[in-house]
């Protein structure tokens, strides 16, 4: 965000939407899992900073048709938030690009190609509230494919994990590496507008937060997840569904059911799929309730958005708009303080990470011999 003074912009004003999600990080204290309550940003800034460690084509989050990666990551000139940017990008599909006025054909986009959009983010260090400029170019950025963009360098923070979880023995405190963050739509206001909006619930799907069996609180998941462990199997997903084979519509049922499991939060993710008043079928997810703000941007002739508009806009969000204001804060005695050994770790991960292929394939074929 800039801080110096400036004349007043020429160009025009838009109403800009800006994504909110809320971070929190799962911490066993005393033998009880506290899943959604806090924010530890010496872990997210950690993380965060690590990821920036990979070269930027090892960096990518990717699949057949969308890319996600981030390129900058720092304190902004508020000493309580973080700034940054992502990239996105399509492809997937040949397309050809046209002179819109002309329609004449001007240059062809070829399937590995893709027209990159970057999109800003702000990230509270205290409540971990991180708003996301839409990404109205390529619709690419969402929750869960954040989700898969973090989940894939998750390795890089498992010896913060490590040593946080040393350093507080004595404290009963410690992480829980396959679920150390969750990334949720900020308390959903309209979520029981939307499911009102339903005549029949066909289906509710959980998907558990595994952290939880850790406490023995269902003893079916326990076990599932200790055969899982002993089969070597560790990128799963648990998933509930509950259907509806009553004549029923179930509307009120499930209202009730999916508020008692947002209050204790012990879910990683759901969708509810049914036949609303009109007649349609429809499926609700948190993606689709995404909470969003509203922000005024001065924007140039060429249809770019003023920068610091949208830094300023979304630090106005946080310092004076954010629902998060009961989140609880971390326990800053927990930390471990730039612990170096943590750090040379790290670097020691992503250096091995940013080797040439070849260099890791001959690394393989020496271990197995």
């Amino acid at each position: 965000m800039s801080t110096k003074a400036q004349k007043p912009l020429k160009g025009k004003k838009i109403r800009m939407k800006i994504k909110g999600f809320e971070i929190s990080n799962d911490i066993t204290l005393n033998d009880t899992l506290k899943h959604g309550f806090y924010y530890n940003h010496e872990l997210m800034d950690l993380f965060l900073n690590s990821i920036l460690l990979i070269d930027l084509d090892k960096r990518k989050y990717k699949n057949d048709e969308i890319t996600l990666n981030l390129v900058e990551y720092k304190q902004s000139s508020n000493i309580n938030i973080m700034e940054g940017i992502f990239t996105t990008a399509r492809h997937g599909i040949r397309k050809t690009t046209i002179n819109i006025e002309t329609q004449e054909e001007m240059n062809t986009i070829e399937h590995y190609e893709g027209v990159k959009n970057e999109i800003l983010f702000t990230l509270d260090k205290k409540k971990g509230l991180l708003l996301v400029q839409e990404d109205k170019q390529n619709h690419v950025f969402s929750r869960s494919i954040l989700k898969s963009f973090l989940y894939s360098h998750r390795n890089l923070i498992f010896p913060y994990i490590e040593e946080f979880n040393r350093k507080n023995t004595a404290n009963k405190a410690s992480l829980y590496k396959r679920g150390f963050y969750a990334i949720n739509s900020l308390p959903p206001i309209d979520f029981i507008e939307k499911l009102n909006e339903f005549k029949t619930i066909k289906s509710g799907i959980l998907y558990i937060n595994s952290s939880e069996n850790n406490q023995g609180n269902n003893d079916v998941i326990q076990k599932l997840e200790e055969e899982l462990t002993d089969h070597e199997i560790v990128d799963y997903d648990i998933e509930m569904k509950i259907k509806n084979k009553s004549p029923y519509g179930m509307v009120k049922t499930f209202e009730k059911y999916f508020n008692r499991m947002m209050e204790i939060q012990k879910y990683d993710d759901y969708a509810i799929e049914g036949v609303t008043k009109s007649g349609a079928t429809k499926k609700i997810t948190p993606d689709s309730i995404t909470r969003e703000f509203d922000i005024e941007v001065h924007v140039n002739g060429k249809g770019l958005a003023n920068l610091d508009d949208i830094f300023n806009g979304m630090e106005n969000i946080i310092l004076h708009k954010t629902p998060l204001v009961d989140k609880k804060e971390f326990d800053q005695s927990f930390f471990i303080k730039d612990d170096t050994s943590v750090q040379k770790k790290i670097q020691e991960i992503a250096n091995a990470i940013n080797k040439p292929e070849e260099a890791q394939e001959e690394e393989r074929k020496e271990q197995a011999e």
